[in-house]
């Protein structure tokens, strides 16, 4: 995973950023005076027409997603990418996983019982996106800072644009989706240390069994 030690850190930060926000709206049913100011002003300018947050709305659909998560890691097993394969079907699989068990357990909700930290089609959108971001970085092997810029740029993005329609549409407080974006990258960037160690461990005992192959897979790109 490129920029391995730079995307830790901003994990560690959206983990304990999300966990903050948790315990803030733990067990309510009405939006922070935070969120009634953001949904006010996205009420008032509509920086997103309402047929654009349906449409984004659909890609979070378990269908919709699942299929998108398919077709990346089916472009990493065709660039040869298997470690990027592996992470683009764990990565948004555990950020649903994690977003579903959590909302119970915060109990925040939203149009009478509808749980609602933190947003799922967040997280989901998130989760795909950094791990689409990931494997071009790792697969194009760029350098640390590059790398960095160009995760968090398409995590914002991407992340940002699903955020937006949801306080759209009405169906989360903009703290549901903050909640749903920085759980995802904490997620998806754990996956992917996970999915290093596992091919590093296995890159070395192949090279330990057949020391006299070529290991190619030592290197981010695999």
């Amino acid at each position: 995973m490129p920029a391995r030690r730079h995307l830790l850190v901003v994990a560690a930060v959206c983990g304990v950023g999300a966990a903050v926000m948790a315990v803030a709206v733990a067990g309510t049913s009405v939006p922070t005076a935070t969120d009634a100011a953001v949904s006010g002003r996205v009420d008032a300018h509509e920086p997103m027409p309402y047929a654009v947050a349906q449409a984004l709305d659909v890609v979070g659909t378990a269908p919709v997603a699942t299929a998108l998560a398919v077709v990346v890691a089916a472009a990493c097993l065709f660039a040869r990418h298997r470690r990027g394969a592996a992470l683009a079907l764990a990565g948004p699989a555990l950020a649903v996983a994690t977003t579903s068990g959590l909302k119970p357990v915060v109990g925040r909700t939203i149009h009478g019982e509808n749980l609602a930290f933190p947003s799922g089609h967040t997280a989901v959108a998130t989760a795909i996106v950094v791990t689409a971001a990931l494997a071009v970085a790792g697969a194009a092997r760029l350098r640390a800072p590059a790398a960095l810029a160009v995760v968090l740029t398409v995590a914002v993005i991407g992340g940002g644009a699903m955020a937006l329609g949801q306080v759209t549409l009405m169906a989360h407080y903009p703290s549901d989706t903050l909640g749903g974006l920085a759980i995802a990258f904490c997620v998806v960037v754990l996956a992917g240390e996970v999915v290093d160690l596992v091919a590093d461990g296995r890159a070395r005992r192949r090279h330990r069994d057949f020391p006299t192959e070529r290991n190619g897979a030592a290197g981010p790109g695999e």
